[in-house]
């Protein structure tokens, strides 16, 4: 049975005490999630699909679709791009508390009348912004020289094949060393 759209990733455990199942769509605004990064912005609100399942008494396995989208820039010319991040979660929640001694890494408690994903979400979220973005697999990047951006712009600079290695730069020696061999 599927509930409305939330706006949040809290759960009420009463609504699944007398059923076995239940399916959730959530809009859920990056701001609430603390999704406020350098490098990327999140300028979609997450598109949520969630099922809570009862395992026994006290046990929920949740599991989750997560779509939004990004804005990150390419690491060549800096121009921003959007990017789509998908991720899936599967999480099972036993009633209990964090502080006990045996707890595991991957173990999840609630309080048994409300069940929280969001810290959860938001981690798996931030694993999938990528580290090294382009806004295409050819993109020139911009002109060490002049810094025009190359896709767009053609510059009259010499480029770095043609002209000799700068004094300034550190490892220009290692050429002249190459040469004496």
């Amino acid at each position: 049975m599927q509930e409305g759209i939330k706006d949040t990733l809290v759960f009420d455990m009463k609504d699944l005490r007398h059923e076995d199942f239940k399916e959730y769509e959530a809009l859920v605004p990056p701001a609430s999630l603390s999704l406020n990064y350098e490098e990327a912005e999140f300028i979609k609100p997450l598109s949520c699909a969630i099922r809570l399942f009862r395992q026994g008494d006290d046990n929920v396995y949740v599991t989750a679709d997560i779509e939004t989208e990004i804005s990150v820039e390419c690491r060549r010319c800096i121009t921003p791009f959007a990017v789509d991040i998908t991720t899936e979660l599967e999480l099972l929640f036993s009633i209990g508390s964090e502080s006990s001694e045996e707890s595991e890494a991957d173990e999840r408690y609630y309080d048994g009348e409300t069940l929280d994903i969001s810290e959860d979400v938001r981690q798996m979220l931030v694993l999938e912004i990528p580290a090294w973005s382009l806004c295409s697999e050819t993109c020139e990047g911009l002109c060490p020289e002049c810094g025009a951006e190359l896709n767009s712009d053609a510059c009259s600079c010499e480029t770095a094949d043609a002209s000799p290695a700068p004094a300034s730069n550190p490892f220009s020696v290692l050429s002249k060393m190459l040469e004496d061999n």
